[in-house]
C-alpha cells in the first residue's frame, strides 16, 4: 500500500467512523491476521487515523 493509499483510506475511515475509527481498524486487523503484510498496512492506516484525529484545525 502506498503512502497515499494509507492516507486516503485513513481519511475515509475517519470520515465514516469518527471517534469509533479505532474500533473499526481493530476489527479489520482481526480479519487479516493471517496476512502479515496486510497487518502492517492496517497498522500504518491506524497511525494515520490517529494523526488525523489528533490534528488541530488551522
Amino acid at each position: 500500500m502506498s503512502d497515499r493509499d494509507v492516507w486516503v483510506r485513513a481519511g475515509a475511515i475517519f470520515a465514516e467512523h469518527g471517534a469509533g475509527a479505532s474500533d473499526y481498524i481493530i476489527s479489520q486487523l482481526c480479519d487479516v491476521l493471517g496476512d502479515m503484510e496486510a497487518v502492517q498496512d492496517w497498522r500504518r492506516v491506524a497511525n494515520a487515523v490517529d494523526a488525523i484525529e489528533d490534528a488541530v484545525p488551522q
